[in-house]
């Protein structure tokens, strides 16, 4: 199966970069503290990792003759489930940090 005509491994891949990117340059921009090249990238290597599995089980439930409009949608949708789990994660440390 082909989304827009090109492969859905290939896509994953540019989709999770894309998502890494987007939570890197966010919290780039949010931050006060000088910038530390080191965990920013060990940062974005471990979130690559974990949200290629996601992205791809999100890539592999798509059923043929999906419109170009319902793709487009699942694929942003699939960049804001990367973007946000690192948010997630942290606030769910926060949280759990407050309950001690």
């Amino acid at each position: 199966m082909q989304i827009f005509g090109l492969d859905p491994i290939l896509i994953a891949i540019l989709i999770t970069v894309a998502g890494v990117a987007l939570t890197v340059l966010l919290g780039w921009l949010k931050s006060t503290s000088s910038f530390n090249i080191k965990s920013v990238v060990a940062s974005a290597l471990i979130a690559f990792v974990a949200s290629i599995q996601i992205v791809i089980v999100g890539l592999g439930v798509i059923p043929d003759g999906t419109s170009n409009l319902e793709l487009g949608a699942l694929l942003f949708g699939l960049l804001a489930t990367v973007a946000g789990i690192d948010h997630l994660a942290k606030s769910a440390a926060k949280a759990a940090a407050k309950k001690k």
